[in-house]
């Protein structure tokens, strides 16, 4: 397996906005060759870290679509029309920069999972609860790849 980061964002203590975080967590007592960032937005500095793989998954919540659906996309490096380094950024602008700066981008995938609940709380609604071993399965998938 080659080396894979799995960078997990969002706000844990928004209830499903912290799925980023829960499903890292979880891959990375399974798969101990994995590196995991979890990191509530993703900054420029991220950028450093993302080069010296050769995948990066990104995992986050969704606020569209129907509680509990799972959504997977491969990323490739762009950045966005501003072309300005904020505090802010997205997984193709992530890459954009990690090829830019380090003269390499890895590959990219985005996965993320609606949520139902992005309340004060520090759980994850039912929802998105009894979809995380999919979701892990999923990533486990594209983790094996070569």
């Amino acid at each position: 397996m080659s080396h894979t980061l799995l960078i997990g964002y969002g706000n844990p203590l928004r209830g499903d906005d912290g799925l980023g975080w829960v499903a890292a967590e979880m891959l990375a007592e399974r798969h101990t060759a994995v590196s995991v960032l979890t990191c509530h937005q993703l900054t420029p500095e991220l950028a450093e870290p993302i080069s010296r793989v050769d995948r990066v998954i990104f995992i986050d919540a969704a606020a569209v679509g129907e509680p509990g659906e799972i959504v997977c996309h491969t990323v490739e490096p762009f950045l966005p029309a501003s072309g300005s380094f904020s505090h802010t950024c997205d997984p193709a602008g992530l890459l954009k920069m990690a090829e830019m700066l380090y003269g390499r981008s890895p590959s990219g995938t985005l996965f993320t999972v609606t949520g139902d609940s992005f309340g004060y709380e520090e759980k994850l609604s039912d929802a998105v609860t009894a979809v995380l071993p999919q979701l892990c399965a999923k990533i486990e998938s594209v983790m094996s790849k070569t």
